[in-house]
């Protein structure tokens, strides 16, 4: 019976071709060369394409969830003269229900003020206006309101123009359904 390397065949038939792998014995062929390559490769290095692709889509997925809170709300919020202003705008049965909060930056019992607010919807031409005195309480906020048909097309978007103490700023939501 033939050896290979002083070793035996776990099965030997006349005639039959039997390989045998050694992982060492193989390894001690390579060059040099060769085995400082397979030394410095790891997952990075082999797959230098695929690593600069998943940073590129890491890069994308965070500036995403960086920027589009952002710019999801910067129309939504204001700040005048130091009250808070939020607005917001709903569909429910045909009719578009637009609110407007307004927040003291603190409380002051003193002074009083009015903020008045002029909503319209969409490509509507009809515009409500609605004044209020403004709030002396940061836990008793004003809110302004109003109503519009829905109309055809549906109105998209709910706009707010806002005054308060003669400082004026625009608001634009887009209406949700409910």
């Amino acid at each position: 019976m033939k050896t290979n390397g002083g070793r035996m065949p776990e099965s030997y038939q006349p005639g039959d071709m039997n390989f045998h792998y050694n992982r060492e014995e193989r390894e001690a062929m390579l060059s040099e060369e060769t085995k400082k390559a397979f030394k410095k490769s790891g997952f990075f290095s082999l797959n230098k394409r695929n690593l600069i692709i998943l940073a590129d889509i890491l890069v994308i997925i965070i500036i995403t969830m960086i920027f589009m809170p952002l710019s999801m709300t910067r129309h939504k919020n204001a700040k005048i003269d130091g009250f808070r202003a939020t607005l917001n705008a709903y569909s429910f049965d045909g009719q578009v229900l637009v609110s407007l909060k307004v927040i003291a930056p603190e409380d002051n019992k003193e002074e009083a003020g009015i903020v008045s607010a002029k909503f319209h919807a969409g490509n509507s031409d009809e515009i409500i206006s609605d004044m209020d005195l403004l709030p002396q309480l940061i836990e008793k906020p004003r809110i302004l309101r109003a109503e519009f048909s829905s109309g055809e097309p549906p109105a998209k978007k709910a706009y707010a123009d806002i005054e308060i103490n003669g400082k004026t700023k625009n608001l634009s939501v887009n209406i949700k359904t409910e």
